[in-house]
């Protein structure tokens, strides 16, 4: 994405004119942001140097475009000191490249490129940038949201209500309902979205582009691109989504991410891949498992490839042997003993007792 710069956007932070006001300053509970706007879009890149490096940021909205840098070590200033924020308005971070550190109410979490996460409006966190990265913040006032979804409700076309039945629209309308549960929905991509980061890169130059030059039906044309954004995240084909609440353990998450990402791959998922999809390593992955179920990355991998075992024999008329090496077991005597091992008969048994 190409790095903005026109002059009208050349201010200085000290004088900038923001969409969102800082209500209340520091406090021992956080600093409180109050957003002006329908809704706001901000892009931050970190070149990944030190705390001597620098951060790119560019805040837009259809009112004002804002560009300005900051140095990574103001930028993680108030990470250092424990000075979270939160705000009266729905924020989604979108990590289009690198990793960032996510801290949500005191609890540390990892997000990689093609992660996203959606924050209500009483959740504290903050980001903290060690590396290269780049990320995507998007801003959705109560109205605003209510808007869209209410579009969708009242639609003409009856696949848009579809989103109505979504984690997200859940997670939405109830706390806009019920104001005050600090909360958030978790979202990694699907082993098989291959594509994610290239949709998120397109997402983002899009809207990007809109708002810096808008012509006739830009806004329009924004709620379009939020729409087909929030339905992208809500497709378990291209997103696993987990609702967070403030007293869920950071190392649960994790669990979560590996018991969805096995569940997705049956299982057939390498200790390799899954340090390079969770950015942990494999040692660090296998302990979380362990501490959840008692067994390690491959035990707990294979309970769920021979549940799927077990659902090919009684819901197809494969053969156990096409099962077994579509599966990739390679060794049958040892297949044969691990599902013996699970359910106490033979594949064969198996079929025959459930056919």
């Amino acid at each position: 994405m190409e790095k903005y710069t026109t002059p009208d956007m050349r201010e200085s932070l000290d004088s900038l004119d923001s969409s969102i006001n800082v209500q209340n300053g520091e406090s021992d509970f956080g600093r409180f942001y109050s957003m002006n706007v329908p809704f706001q879009v901000t892009l931050e890149c970190c070149d990944g140097s030190d705390s001597e490096g620098y951060v790119n940021v560019v805040t837009l909205s259809f009112e004002k475009a804002v560009l300005y840098q900051e140095s990574v070590a103001v930028k993680n200033y108030s990470y250092t000191k424990n000075a979270p924020h939160y705000h009266d308005f729905f924020e989604i971070v979108i990590v289009l490249e690198g990793n960032i550190v996510q801290r949500i109410e005191g609890k540390d979490y990892l997000y990689s490129a093609g992660s996203c996460c959606l924050i209500n409006r009483s959740l504290r966190h903050l980001e903290h940038y060690n590396s290269k990265s780049k990320v995507l913040f998007i801003g959705l006032s109560p109205d605003f949201i209510t808007g869209l979804f209410n579009s969708a409700l009242t639609s003409l076309i009856p696949s848009e209500k579809e989103i109505c039945n979504s984690t997200i629209y859940h997670f939405i309308t109830d706390d806009l309902k019920n104001p005050g549960k600090r909360a958030y929905l978790d979202f990694i991509p699907a082993y098989q979205n291959h594509r994610s980061a290239v949709y998120l890169h397109s997402m983002a130059e899009t809207m990007v582009q809109t708002l810096l030059y808008p012509k006739f039906g830009a806004f329009y044309q924004i709620c379009g691109l939020l729409c087909s954004f929030l339905a992208h995240l809500s497709s378990p084909q291209f997103y696993h989504c987990t609702d967070i609440r403030l007293d869920t353990n950071s190392d649960f998450l994790l669990f979560s991410r590996i018991t969805r990402l096995f569940e997705e791959s049956d299982g057939r998922m390498t200790r390799t891949e899954l340090e390079q999809l969770l950015n942990y390593s494999g040692d660090y992955l296998n302990r979380i498992t362990n501490k959840y179920t008692g067994k390690c990355l491959y035990d707990y991998g294979m309970t769920f490839c021979l549940k799927k075992v077990a659902q090919c024999l009684t819901e197809t008329d494969e053969s156990i042997s096409a099962i077994a090496a579509r599966l990739k077991f390679t060794n049958r005597t040892h297949f044969y003993s691990l599902f013996k091992e699970k359910y106490g008969v033979t594949p064969k048994e198996y079929r025959k007792m459930h056919s």
